[in-house]
């Protein structure tokens, strides 16, 4: 049987064949020419999702999906792997498997200079899919490898952001988090930081210098590690930071709220929550402001779905927009429901503790439209292992 001339069928017939072949197949078709890579670009017009990897060899996940289309968790899309390898692996290592279990197909691919192979790789489903890079984990990288990929994905202008990006902090990802904090320039929807169950938990100081060119939606810290300062939160751009254990004073509060109030710092903050190293000295915290302190039977918010905040310290930025420190951390789950007693006890007390001084704070009247009940619930979050006080700033539309 004589060969098939692909690149004289018509356009149709050539489209119906290249969108039954799979991921690799079509990768290597786009790699004979300029004109095999177009014809494959304008055939497939499919979305491909990327996660990366770094185990014994590099790895890069990816599954077709559909725009604006969200994947259900129990049904799991059947994923395309590249594995990159060095060469000498070649002859322990088949080119091309299955896994049934999580419906996976592998390509093995080696290479002298398997790094470069990786990004040329990656480069390449750019340039003929619709891609996005929706996962890295950076626990088991190389650190020169992994400065490489992040100076790749900021020179390359088809890398516009990151969904989630993920680390776990020990002493051996150090450098590794700092090199990503300080380098990276794209913009990512969720940086995620664990600490490393099977080894230390790190809550010594971390020096780490946050680039004022990263912009996140979403940090969530589980770690204990105190990389947070004021200067790395002067430099954030980001919209909802759960920053954990900080190394943040009262004085540094004061610094970073007069910055965001006069408009010089994170214009895109949300809410802001992070565990500092001594308990709110309000006199510091607030000094210059022109904090207004709500009653907390005058004034109820809703932040998120189901959750209520009551009261509060409310800072006007210049241009209009309200900030609220929660004094308390007392949290509601309906907006009539009445508010424990000891919430008006702690706001009364703050209030006696500001009569007869020099202050720019002004304190609310008590309302009547929310009810006090007789019952006492906690109304402060803290780290009890290590005397952490929560801080939480929020940002209303």
């Amino acid at each position: 049987m004589s060969p098939l001339p692909l690149l004289r069928l018509p356009f149709l017939p050539l489209q119906n064949i290249i969108q039954n072949w799979n991921i690799y197949e079509i990768c290597e078709f786009a790699k004979v020419s300029k004109r095999t890579k177009n014809i494959a670009k304008v055939a497939t017009r499919k979305v491909v999702n990327i996660t990366l990897y770094s185990y014994e060899s590099f790895v890069i996940d990816t599954f077709f999906t559909e725009k604006g289309i969200i994947v259900p968790w129990n049904h799991c899309p059947q994923g395309w792997r590249f594995e990159l390898k060095d060469i000498s692996e070649r002859d322990n290592t088949e080119s091309e498997a299955y896994n049934e279990n999580n419906r996976t197909h592998t390509f093995t691919l080696t290479s002298d200079n398997p790094l470069l192979l990786f990004l040329e790789t990656l480069q390449l489903l750019f340039e003929v899919f619709d891609c996005s890079i929706h996962s890295v984990y950076w626990n088991s990288w190389k650190t020169e490898d992994m400065r490489q990929v992040i100076d790749w994905m900021n020179s390359f202008e088809k890398v516009s952001a990151i969904e989630k990006v993920q680390i776990v902090l020990n002493k051996d990802s150090l450098i590794k988090f700092s090199i990503f904090l300080e380098t990276f320039q794209k913009k990512l929807v969720r940086f995620i930081i664990f600490s490393d169950r099977r080894g230390e938990t790190l809550i010594d100081e971390i020096p780490v210098k946050y680039s004022n060119l990263l912009e996140i939606e979403r940090i969530d810290d589980h770690s204990r590690a105190k990389w947070v300062n004021l200067s790395n939160l002067l430099s954030m751009n980001c919209k909802t930071p759960n920053l954990g254990v900080s190394l943040l004073s009262n004085q540094d509060l004061n610094v970073f709220l007069r910055s965001w109030k006069e408009g010089r710092s994170n214009s895109i903050l949300e809410a802001l929550r992070v565990y500092v190293p001594e308990p709110e000295d309000w006199k510091t915290v607030l000094n210059g402001l022109g904090a207004v302190v709500r009653h907390p039977t005058q004034v109820t918010r809703r932040y998120i779905e189901k959750v209520w905040f009551y009261g509060g310290v409310d800072i006007q930025r210049v241009d209009g927009t309200i900030g609220t420190v929660m004094w308390t951390h007392y949290l509601g789950r309906d907006k009539h429901e009445k508010i424990p007693k000891n919430l008006l006890e702690a706001f009364e007390k703050t209030k006696q503790e500001w009569v007869g001084t020099d202050s720019d704070v002004v304190f609310e009247e008590r309302g009547n439209e929310i009810q006090v009940s007789d019952e006492e619930k906690v109304i402060e979050q803290y780290i009890p292992t290590q005397n952490c006080f929560n801080f939480s700033f929020v940002v209303w539309k």
